[in-house]
Formats: structure tokens, sequence, C-alpha cells
């Protein structure tokens, strides 16, 4: 008696394959999709970065980019440093100010 293979037993046991057309040169196995798939997004935001930073270019290089990209950075800690130690001593002058005046309501 031959045995008659059901649809069933075999579709569990074959692994679900994603079909790829690549281009000449192009690897198509898993990794190299999911590689291709992690620089691209790494690819993107990158080019979001070079959006909000004013200096950044597409032609640069990777390094030079993220040189720009950290003295960015550095300069906005910098501003906020600077104008939050202002603010606080605008915030002390003006409470200074703001005894004096009832002090002298009072009187």
């Amino acid at each position: 008696k031959k045995r008659k293979r059901t649809s069933e037993g075999g579709s569990e046991q074959q692994r679900e394959v994603v079909h790829v057309r690549a281009k000449r040169g192009q690897a198509t196995d898993s990794h190299s999709l999911a590689e291709r798939l992690r620089r691209e997004k790494i690819n993107e935001k990158l080019r979001c970065l070079q959006d909000l930073v004013p200096g950044c270019y597409k032609t640069m290089r990777m390094a030079g980019m993220l040189d720009v990209i950290i003295n960015y950075v550095r300069s906005l800690q910098n501003q906020i440093d600077f104008l939050s130690m202002k603010l606080s001593a605008a915030s002390l002058f003006y409470d200074f100010n703001s005894s004096e005046a009832e002090a002298m309501e009072a009187l």
C-alpha cells in the first residue's frame, strides 16, 4: 500500500520563504536582506538629521556630517546653559524688586 501525502502535513513542515529577485552582484539570503534593510533605516535617519541641522549637505561624508551634527548639538547645549543662567539671574532680580515693592507699599 502506498501512503498518500496530505497537503496539511507537508505545509506545516515547510518554512515560509521570501523570494526576492536580486540585481547582479546582490545577495538574496535573509542575512543580507536584513543588513540592507538596517542600512536603509540608518540612511533614512541620517537624511532626517541632515534636514534638521544647518550646514549638513548630502554630498558630505558620514564622518564630516557627524562632526557637524555634534558641534551643532554642543552649541545648542551651550545656548541652553547661557539662557538658563540669564533666566535665573532675571528671576532673582525680579524677586528682589518685587519684595522691595511690597515693602514700599507696606510703608
